[in-house]
């Protein structure tokens, strides 16, 4: 409708809406609160019941006309007649379906109250689109109220037997002093929380800044409608007989914080994108508003479920004196925020006000709830804060949100169903009879106990998280490209290979996962596009990973390890980096931890069935690890075979069984290779690679001759992976620490642990040190400080308050370091290649400076590899691309003293800065300029000119 009315129109119906908003939640409480307790009260056909039911008719009847008169009034003040007379007919017939919403709330006939909702909707938004199609303007919009409405009055015989029309049940007076409290208070609620969209009409009605306000608003109350959905279920429970009100309160306010929270969380985050699709251009100027306005509408929802819970517990003075605060908040905010600055104040007023307004209710209402609450409000808090983060960082990229908000909201649902309900219970005393359902005490937080719901939430976070800064926070390498180029050439349906032959030195198992995504999904394009498609692969395993190492240290250790493990992984920038990247590591690790959980499983429970299933799937998860990367075999071979040696970690029969199982992959591999006569290709790749690995051969890595020292790089970098260099010196510790725990799964951890940390050892002092060799060394770092926590807690208890304490500096610490590196723009070669489509012209020569730049642009005929002045002159190029950082410190085909004439002599056509390369920059040099710089000789090439790929 936002799109089919004028803004004066719409501000109209805006207004109209929110008033008939208030008439149906008054209503479906009004009647429904005090029918309900009567219905599940009294048996069918009681006389008791059939008194309730004749009374809820009257009070329909006689407040649906009150509110008729008392809304046409009010809408004839902004809007026309015929939508006054429209707004009018739909308040009284709200009022008149109220009934049977009562009676279906004491019969606890959710399911069927749920139907007749869904209808209800589903009919409103069919003869809305009638309305814009035959353009029925906003008074046809309103009439979709009522035909909607009428849909409730679809309910079973049983209803309309008990119903009957007897008026002189309303001079019983003790039915009107408990329907007048819930009246007056429920009235007062629901005029404070639609106020401000009613405001608007008087104040600024036909302006698009008001229309916008007001559209918005109207979406922002979605907090409310979850509160309407907990107090119908509450009410009627606290209003029984011999309730535990404490379990029924814990768990409503524990469904409504979570519910509530999220839809504030998302209705604040949402990205502008996705907003302006539905409103139309001219309200665009008033998105900015909607955190304020989803702020408004958590506070009016926590003062909507209190003051519920306050009227079931009869607690009508502490519901007055806190409405009465609100009823002094709310205009003063509205009012104030008006006179401040206009529309966008009224926003930021009434979101001060209304949880200036909540804060106080709570308050006031603190003595009569459950001790746990402020425990549950400190929770939520902090949930919600985490939850607006993640959905902020995923509001760069719309699509992502939707994703991140959708598996969200699933695993919150899934929590959710499994709160236990259970039958009738409860014995008839007097006539009175059981409800139909009743709650159980809820044995903790199944949410959080839950694997299944963890490992979903888990996975559903991190790939949110890594999503995030897949093109545009993580610089372009060139062994990505080079692994992308493997696993097209799979996807043809040949052996891993390179323009130069086939490709050895690693095994395939990462480029097969490659070539079947890119057979399945289609994709294609230059080197670059490759890399960007596949690193969503790479985010999506990396995800799962963090899912299944949430699962074994929940298995290991403890449900709170397992969280404070998963959120150190969703956030660790170096694992970051490595998820957000075509690296190989990302998915040895998962099939390794994968394997180990498989293992795990069955050394805490040896007699499980398909035990031999699961061996077998156990030992093939931890070849195809190797099959991956070969520096797995550390990490899930070695352990395996250590465990049958030490403290009988594992039976020697079933660590053959696995070792030999996980030699499966690798042999079929090899075999291969010899049907393909390629078995000595294979023996010099690995000889060359393994000299390499143990120090022997130095030709690349921080112990390479004139690369930088491994200590300068770690003083560079230390801001942005400080969290990581603690967890790669803390991993040989911890795991050398967990081999001697009394726990044999905590020492095959342990073992895994000590393994991959004595590589990194060796390898920083003797051998050919790579970023990339870091992260399974950190991985299994975070793991093992998880599990070896929680055992010196189990045997050193007056250790907790110290650990406690650490864990959550380092989580804290962690998230900075994983934050910065997200919101990081570091896309310099994404960005050079954008301005080169774009600026450079076609008959321009461009060199580059380092391998990365000679992929990327490989399919481009205007680049080449002319590293230096002469080079330059004689190929006819102006223009040259270099990055600063790598060239300085030695790495590329460039000298430093290129670079440094270059930044002298030339101009700097585009010019971007980044953590990786420095500056990314393409600098054009003048004719003249050239020729004195090649008859200088200036920029001489590296001696491992167009030699590094």
């Amino acid at each position: 409708m936002a799109n089919a009315l004028s803004s004066q129109d719409y501000s109209n119906l805006a207004g109209a809406q929110m008033l008939l908003n208030i008439v149906g939640i008054v209503a479906s409480a009004l009647v429904p609160l005090p029918l309900s307790h009567a219905v599940a009260t009294y048996a069918p056909n009681s006389q008791g019941r059939r008194d309730g039911m004749a009374f809820a008719l009257m009070v329909s009847l006689i407040a649906g006309m009150t509110a008729a008169c008392v809304t046409g009034v009010v809408v004839s003040a902004f809007g026309s007649s015929v939508l006054a007379m429209a707004a009018a007919l739909t308040a009284f017939i709200l009022f008149l379906v109220a009934a049977p919403l009562g009676w279906m709330q004491g019969e606890m006939s959710f399911i069927r109250y749920a139907g007749v909702s869904i209808a209800e909707v589903l009919v409103r938004l069919g003869f809305s689109v009638l309305v814009v199609i035959l353009a029925l303007g906003a008074t046809g919009a309103i009439l979709g109220f009522a035909l909607g409405a009428l849909m409730i009055l679809v309910v079973p015989r049983s209803f309309y037997r008990d119903l009957s029309w007897r008026p002189a049940i309303i001079k019983d007076r003790w039915r009107w002093a408990e329907t007048g409290d819930i009246a007056l208070t429920l009235c007062i609620v629901t005029a404070l929380t639609g106020a401000d969209v009613v405001v608007m009409s008087f104040l600024d009605g036909g302006t698009d800044a008001a229309a916008g306000f007001q559209a918005l608003s109207t979406i922002a109350k979605g907090p409310i409608y979850v509160a309407a959905g907990t107090v119908l279920v509450a009410f009627p429970l606290l209003r029984r007989a011999g309730a535990d009100r404490r379990v029924i309160l814990v768990s409503a306010l524990r469904s409504f914080g979570l519910l509530a929270i999220a839809a504030a969380a998302v209705i604040a985050t949402v990205p502008a994108s996705l907003v302006e699709f539905f409103l139309p251009d001219k309200y665009h100027a008033s998105i900015s508003l909607l955190p304020w306005l989803a702020a408004a509408g958590l506070g009016y929802a926590v003062l909507t479920v209190l003051a519920t819970i306050l009227l079931a517990l009869r607690a009508y003075r502490r519901c007055q004196l806190g409405l009465i605060a609100a009823a002094l908040f709310l205009p003063a905010g509205m009012a104030a925020g008006w006179h401040l600055d206009g529309v966008e104040g009224v926003a930021v007023g009434t979101a001060v006000a209304s949880l200036a307004s909540a804060m106080t209710l709570t308050l006031v209402a603190f003595p009569l709830l459950p001790p746990t609450t402020g425990r549950l409000a400190l929770q939520g808090l902090l949930g919600g804060g985490a939850l607006t983060l993640l959905f902020l960082l995923a509001g760069f990229q719309p699509l992502i949100w939707i994703l991140v908000v959708l598996m969200t909201g699933a695993g919150i649902l899934t929590g959710q169903r499994r709160l236990d309900t259970t039958g009738p219970e409860e014995l008839r005393e007097q006539g009175e009879r059981p409800a139909a359902r009743r709650f159980r005490r809820p044995q903790g937080s199944q949410l959080i106990r839950s694997g299944l719901v963890g490992f979903i939430i888990v996975v559903g976070v991190a790939f949110g998280v890594r999503a995030i800064g897949l093109t545009r926070g993580f610089e372009l390498w060139v062994d990505e490209m080079l692994y992308a180029q493997l696993g097209y050439s799979v996807s043809l349906g040949q052996l891993p290979n390179l323009p130069d032959g086939p490709f050895m030195l690693h095994p395939p198992g990462y480029f097969l996962v490659e070539g079947a995504v890119i057979s399945v999904f289609g994709i294609s394009g230059d080197h670059v596009d490759l890399v960007l498609h596949l690193r969503w692969l790479n985010a999506v395993i990396g995800a799962a990973t963090v899912g299944l190492a949430f699962l074994l240290v929940r298995k290991i250790a403890n449900t709170p390890a397992a969280w404070a493990a998963a959120a150190v992984l969703i956030l660790e920038p170096f694992v970051l980096r490595n998820n957000s990247r075509v690296f190989l590591e990302t998915l040895g690790m998962a099939a390794m931890v994968g394997g180990l959980l498989v293992l795990v499983t069955l050394m805490l429970n040896p007699t499980a069935r398909y035990r031999t299933a699961r061996l077998i799937a156990g030992g093939l998860l931890m070849g195809y690890a190797v099959l991956t990367k070969d520096v797995y075999v550390l990490g899930a071979v070695l352990p395996v075979i250590a465990a049958a040696l030490w403290r009988e970690t594992l039976q020697v029969r079933e660590s053959l069984t696995v070792v030999a199982l996980s030699a499966v992959p690798y042999t079929i591999y090899l075999c291969v290779l010899g049907f393909n006569g390629l078995m000595g290709t294979w023996i010099w790749a690995k000889t060359s690679g393994v000299r390499r690995m143990i120090g022997l051969e130095q030709s690349t890595g921080f112990n390479a001759e004139g690369a930088p020292s491994l200590l300068s790089r770690v003083i560079d970098q230390v801001g942005q992976f400080g969290s990581s260099y603690l967890l790669l010196a803390l991993t040989p510790i911890t795991g050398l620490v967990l081999c001697f725990s009394r726990h044999a799964v905590r020492r095959l951890l342990g073992l895994t642990a000590l393994a991959f940390g004595a590589f990194g050892l060796y390898s920083a002092a003797f051998g050919t040190l790579e970023e990339q060799y870091g992260y399974p060394v950190l991985f299994a770092g975070v793991l093992s400080l998880a599990v070896s926590t929680v055992d010196l807690l189990e045997r050193r208890q007056s250790m907790r308050k110290p650990v406690v304490v650490f864990a959550v500096v380092f989580t804290a610490l962690t998230a900075v370091f994983g934050v910065r590196a997200l919101v990081t723009v570091d896309n310099g070669f994404v960005q050079a290649r954008d301005w080169v489509a774009q600026n450079l012209p076609t008959d321009a020569r461009v060199s580059v400076s380092n391998s990365t730049g000679e992929l990327a642009f490989e399919g481009d005929d205007r680049f080449g590899v002319w590293p230096s002045a002469p080079l330059m002159e004689a190929n006819g190029a102006n223009y040259i691309l270099t990055q600063d950082h790598p060239t300085s410190m030695g790495y590329g085909y460039a000298q430093p003293a290129m670079l440094e004439w270059l930044e002298e002599n030339a101009v700097a056509a585009f010019s971007t800065n980044g953590p990786t390369n420095g500056i990314t920059a393409i600098w054009q040099v003048d004719d003249e300029t050239l020729r004195e710089g090649a008859a200088e000789n200036i920029g001489f090439p590296s001696a491992t000119y167009e030699t590094e790929r």
